[in-house]
């Protein structure tokens, strides 16, 4: 059996010598330990290396993402900068365009402020007009009323348009009135009598005549010459058949002779309206009209009203007559 015992000899540079006894079995555990602690490198290093290469990568990596996060961020500032830039024009043009929103409204308000004048002057000239032909028939509006001033104060502001609220106040009014007056023909055909005195027609003997008669066909078209309620609709004796309409204000108008009544007791009729047909009932000598214009029950002669009503048409201030 050999010996198991092996020694290392190590000779140094003055010639002395160390011997290292050393078995097989501790040699080959020194070279077996040698080779794992080999292995051990080797897997180490090639470990260490990926994880170099990967760490190298993840730099470059980084490195481009921060170049790109730059590149961004100035794109960023860049396109806030254009942004804050619209921004000003915009608000450069906002401010331009309320400019001329109030340019636009003076201009606007001293137009209107113009046509509204020429308006209030044109309505005071007309009616200044209405008044003084109104006046003719005797026919005044009342004032406008103040309103009470007891239990009341503040400071004085004085109103611009005073005025201008009178001069509707007083327009409104005469509309109003204008429209309760019986004013222009009920027929279009020529007169045949005149109101006042004459001689009758039938016996020929000195009369009075409460009317105005005009000359028709029979079927021709009646119209009532103002707004008011129908009080009577039916046949009248002489009257033949016979329509009162009460325009208030003490106003009533007569239609008689009548071939056809085309409203009835209690209507409510407009200027212009159709209420009947021209006919020859009643005590009449042929076919025609008789139209009467009472106050307070009282005849009136109608002439001058249908001379107002024309006066009033050529100054373009009462409602149009329906034909």
């Amino acid at each position: 059996m050999m010996n198991e015992q092996l020694h290392i000899i190590i000779t140094g540079d003055r010639g002395k010598i160390f011997r290292i006894p050393c078995s097989r079995k501790k040699l080959r555990l020194l070279l077996s330990a040698s080779i794992l602690f080999l292995l051990f490198l080797i897997i180490t290093s090639i470990f260490s290396i990926s994880l170099f290469t990967k760490n190298r990568d993840y730099s470059s990596r980084i490195s481009e993402l921060k170049h790109q996060l730059k590149l961004s961020e100035e794109t960023i500032a860049k396109h806030e900068k254009i942004n804050e830039t619209q921004r000003l024009k915009l608000n450069l043009q906002v401010a331009n365009l309320e400019l001329n929103n109030v340019k636009q409204a003076m201009a606007f308000k001293e137009e209107k402020e113009m046509l509204m004048s020429t308006a209030v002057s044109e309505l005071n000239e007309r009616s200044e007009l209405i008044e003084k032909i109104m006046g003719t028939i005797g026919i005044h509006l009342e004032k406008k009323k103040d309103s009470e001033t007891g239990n009341s104060g503040g400071p004085f502001i004085a109103s611009q348009d005073e005025a201008r609220d009178d001069l509707l106040f007083r327009a409104d009014k005469y509309l109003k009135t204008i429209r309760a007056i019986p004013l222009g023909k009920p027929i279009q055909g020529t007169i045949t009598s005149l109101f006042g005195k004459r001689k009758d027609p039938v016996n020929h003997k000195k009369a009075f005549h409460t009317g105005i008669d005009f000359r028709g066909r029979r079927g021709d078209k009646v119209y009532a010459t103002a707004d008011g309620i129908v009080k009577k609709a039916f046949k009248n004796g002489g009257y033949g058949r016979y329509i009162l309409i009460d325009h208030g204000n003490g106003y009533t108008t007569a239609f008689a002779h009548l071939q056809t009544i085309l409203v009835k007791r209690g209507e409510r009729v407009t200027r212009g309206q159709l209420i009947g047909l021209v006919g020859n009932t009643g005590r009449s000598t042929g076919p025609h009209l008789h139209y009467e214009v009472c106050l307070n029950k009282k005849p009136i002669n109608p002439y001058k009203f249908m001379k107002i009503a024309s006066l009033l048409k050529k100054s373009s201030s009462a409602p149009s007559e329906k034909k």
